[in-house]
């Protein structure tokens, strides 16, 4: 049996836990008043395996933005009516945060992991959010949704992160990012010096205890260097790294032989 992808694990979820059919969620998630995506809805209206297999069932691959509404507007939409289902009130946003937070995050995060996308960039995003200025649980509830709505629909870690980060910023007045500073002096010039070839190197991430774990996370040698961080926007990075890294922690990059 094939691996779920983000895509289904969404829907899937939203399904059992929301009580919402595959249709009903494509129409909230897919751009109805555009040519694709208006086209896209009237075949899954009409043919249900259509739906399930070029919708619900979607690889990362063939994830295209350009159909999807704002994830932001969406998962306000999707929230009213799983808190609906589940009876209404604060024990029901209660229960989505719990929800998205716990069993459907492991559920994503399972699946990025099964398709080699950053499981991890989730995971940090996660913490952020435990830790984000605005406490109220309905606040935290849409944040942890939306980090799953955005996620799965794209099956982007990257695209979700930056969807909750914007939401943050233009909505809620809440910081979800954290203050970066620059590059050190004479970086950019260095991106355009010859580079000697260097052995391949690579860094342990070591605990407080000294002990070290095996997993080596290889430095690329290309002259814009590795960015160590929370919640990276650039590709490669390294985001094994504790609750307490900035986004963009440092980066490591060869110039010459250093």
């Amino acid at each position: 049996m094939a691996a779920e992808t983000p895509c289904s694990v969404l829907y899937n979820d939203i399904r059992s836990f929301g009580g919402l059919k595959h249709l009903e969620i494509a129409r909230m998630l897919i751009n109805g008043d555009s040519y694709l995506g208006s086209t896209l809805l009237e075949k899954c209206s009409s043919n249900r395996s259509y739906l399930t297999r070029y919708i619900v069932h979607r690889k990362p691959d063939q994830c295209a933005p350009a159909i999807y509404s704002d994830f932001t507007v969406t998962t306000l939409n999707l929230s009213a009516a799983i808190c609906s289902k589940l009876g209404g009130g604060e024990s029901a946003y209660q229960a989505i945060a719990e929800h998205y937070r716990g069993p459907a995050a492991n559920e994503m995060m399972s699946a990025l992991a099964s398709y080699k996308l950053d499981s991890r960039l989730y995971a940090n995003a996660l913490n952020r959010i435990d830790n984000f200025d605005g406490n109220a649980v309905r606040e935290k509830s849409t944040l942890y949704l939306m980090l799953f709505v955005a996620t799965g629909a794209l099956a982007d870690p990257v695209q979700g992160v930056a969807t909750v980060e914007r939401f943050c910023d233009s909505k809620t007045g809440g910081h979800f990012g954290t203050t970066e500073t620059t590059v050190g002096r004479g970086f950019m010039s260095s991106l355009e010096q010859p580079h000697t070839v260097a052995p391949n190197l690579g860094l342990l991430r070591t605990h407080a205890d000294n002990c070290a774990d095996m997993q080596i996370h290889p430095l690329t040698r290309d002259p814009r260097g590795t960015v160590i961080g929370s919640l990276p926007k650039t590709s490669p990075s390294i985001t094994d790294v504790g609750a307490d890294a900035s986004r963009e922690h440092l980066r490591i990059w060869l110039e010459g032989e250093h």
